[in-house]
């Protein structure tokens, strides 16, 4: 076997690199969405629902239009029908934002699949125009990271794009100081003249369209179809990684890519018969990071370190000897929200949310 034939068969890979890419892209972009409404204190919980919403609005303005332009705007449409009810709710009437936002979820996959049966239900599936990929010139040429880079689509442009425009937006503007500020202390925002409910409803229809442009992203640059309830639970990998990022754009960033790399790694290894080495390697570097990252943490290394050692060691002895160990398919498939939980159990009980997440508002009170 040469050199290449071998490099071309482990894990990571340019072709990983691409899917990492095209696997995170409608993460970060309902996390990003999500950034904004949880720094105005709105928990959005129905990020799902309005992803699905988007997915179905998108794919039957394509259908009518056969244009994947006019489906990006349906797909933000569906997500902003969802989030003018989360709106009403949380914000106007001061409804419960997780009992709201599980409505709305329920409530889309119902009303998606009950306008798909009606419309499509006795047609054959249609394939509707997809957004193909731009390449950038130079760039695009680089070995190994130039094709998966930057000969993508202008979705995955823009929503990388995203990330440092809301960190201008959230950290150097006027803008910013107003989301900020209703998120910490609304009562002190209203006295210097912020309106918390009209800063909020910002947040919630911010999300809100955003989870409706990822979900249109789904059809018209995945796969260019629509089945019921096809997000499967990227809203809630969304809301982990807004979790994970520290509410915060450049740790969303990292976060979503940290999922959309284990989505990839799943895909390409849901049919071999064993962990590959570079597998345990990847794990051994990780524990190395963590364990570095804790070290700089004094006040966590008694507690921490010891369990750290200990999984070092083992990921260390695992990528020398690289067992056979063969894993259902059913098991890479959950990989992604494996690492979720991972990451949640991790972060929830450390990390510095803002002080009025999910709480109501009332003005006067």
């Amino acid at each position: 076997m040469t050199l290449s034939a071998a490099i071309s068969l482990a894990p990571f890979d340019s072709a990983w690199l691409a899917a990492v890419l095209v696997l995170s892209t409608p993460l970060l972009l309902a996390s990003v969405g999500e950034l904004v409404s949880e720094r105005t204190g709105v928990l959005n919980v129905g990020l799902e629902g309005m992803m699905l919403a988007g997915t179905f609005s998108a794919y039957y303005v394509a259908y009518l239009t056969g244009s994947p332009v006019w489906a990006l705007f349906g797909g933000i449409a569906g997500g902003l029908v969802f989030g003018l009810v989360m709106g009403g709710l949380a914000v106007q009437i001061g409804a419960d934002q997780i009992v709201s936002g599980v409505g709305i979820n329920l409530a889309a996959i119902g009303v998606t699949g009950f306008f798909f049966d009606e419309i499509f239900g006795n047609k054959p599936q249609t394939l509707v125009s997809t957004i193909g990929n731009v390449s950038i010139p130079g760039l695009s040429k680089i070995p190994v990271i130039g094709n998966a880079f930057f000969d993508r689509n202008p979705i995955v442009y823009l929503a990388f794009a995203l990330v440092p425009a809301v960190w201008w937006l959230l950290f150097r503007s006027k803008w910013g100081l107003a989301i900020r500020a209703v998120g910490e202390t609304p009562e002190a925002a209203e006295a210097a003249g912020i309106s918390a409910r009209r800063v909020r409803w910002l947040g919630a229809l911010t999300a809100a369209g955003l989870a409706g442009l990822a979900g249109a992203y789904l059809v018209v640059v995945e796969v260019g179809i629509f089945k019921q309830e096809m997000t499967n639970g990227r809203g809630f990998l969304a809301l982990v990684a807004v979790i994970f990022g520290r509410w915060r754009p450049g740790g969303v960033l990292i976060a979503c890519v940290v999922l959309g790399g284990a989505d990839a790694l799943q895909l390409r290894l849901a049919d071999d018969a064993s962990v590959p080495r570079v597998v345990w390697a990847a794990v051994l570097l990780v524990v190395v990071i963590v364990a570095l990252w804790m070290i700089t943490r004094r006040r966590r290394r008694s507690k921490a370190m010891p369990l750290t050692a200990a999984v070092g060691i083992l990921a260390a002895g695992l990528c020398v000897i690289a067992p056979h160990v063969a894993l259902p398919n059913e098991l890479w498939r959950s990989l992604p929200f494996i690492l979720a939980l991972i990451v949640l159990a991790g972060s929830a009980t450390t990390a510095r949310m803002p002080s009025k997440l999910g709480l109501e508002f009332r003005r006067g009170e």
